[in-house]
């Protein structure tokens, strides 16, 4: 079975960036498993590329993917990230033009390519709705919608462009699912975005700096699961009075 027949929404990205050794990451990832599997949350590790086949093998119920790739083919280049080499690690997908790693146009259309060819999920950042737009040609697993003005923040802040975002893209792109994250400091605000209609969000600030990181971890998977739910039910309800 492939892990794009796995990945559903709802589920929760945690991108420790280089922010934490292989123990922490693993501590991390371990109470984020066991939260996932109780509330029926997908989990998403994003790490650094020497730490992808450790924490696949010490945590099998997350996905692992990686911070990004580089554009090589196989060959005779030195300290290079290829698709091959990620899927070989054992990695489940890769992370695509994250705000600290953008990618010309050109060059991300080939990553995408590069990246299915070794059956490995792609998750795209986009900064704004034209941009989120101009991805679904490219037909990416995920849209990550994360508005440069919110990254890294620790303000709790509002997003009243989800419903909006995520009906343009489900009728030009029914497929790909849509994840907003950025700022996401409280479990409230994981709870929020899906409350607003999102597949999934995400946190690193918000896990990584509390005093306890399992109990954030499974605090906003927890919140991440109430907040499709009630999004789902308010759909049904409406649905019902139409």
């Amino acid at each position: 079975m492939t892990a794009e027949s796995l990945l559903r929404p709802p589920f929760f990205e945690i991108g420790p960036k280089n922010l934490l050794r292989l123990p922490e990451i693993v501590s991390v990832a371990e109470a984020a498993a066991v939260a996932g599997e109780r509330h029926g949350v997908s989990v998403i590790l994003t790490v650094p590329t020497a730490l992808i086949s450790a924490v696949r093998n010490a945590i099998p119920g997350v996905f692992v993917f990686a911070q990004g790739v580089d554009d090589d083919e196989l060959g005779d280049s030195v300290a290079r990230v290829l698709p091959e080499a990620l899927a070989d690690a054992g990695a489940h997908g890769v992370m695509l033009n994250h705000d600290a790693s953008p990618l010309p146009p050109p060059l991300l259309a080939r990553a995408i390519r590069r990246v299915r060819e070794q059956h490995l999920l792609t998750m795209v950042c986009a900064g704004d709705e034209d941009e989120v737009m101009g991805l679904l040609d490219l037909d990416p697993e995920i849209v990550l919608f994360e508005p440069a003005t919110l990254i890294g923040s620790t303000k709790s802040a509002d997003r009243p462009w989800i419903p909006a975002v995520d009906a343009r893209v489900a009728e030009h792109a029914p497929d790909v699912m849509m994840m907003h994250a950025g700022g996401v400091a409280r479990p409230d605000d994981a709870y929020d975005i899906m409350r607003a209609g999102a597949d999934g969000t995400g946190s690193t600030s918000g896990v990584l700096r509390a005093a306890s990181r399992a109990t954030a971890a499974a605090e906003f998977i927890e919140a991440t699961r109430c907040g499709f739910d009630a999004h789902r039910a308010a759909a049904g309800t409406l649905a019902e009075l139409t």
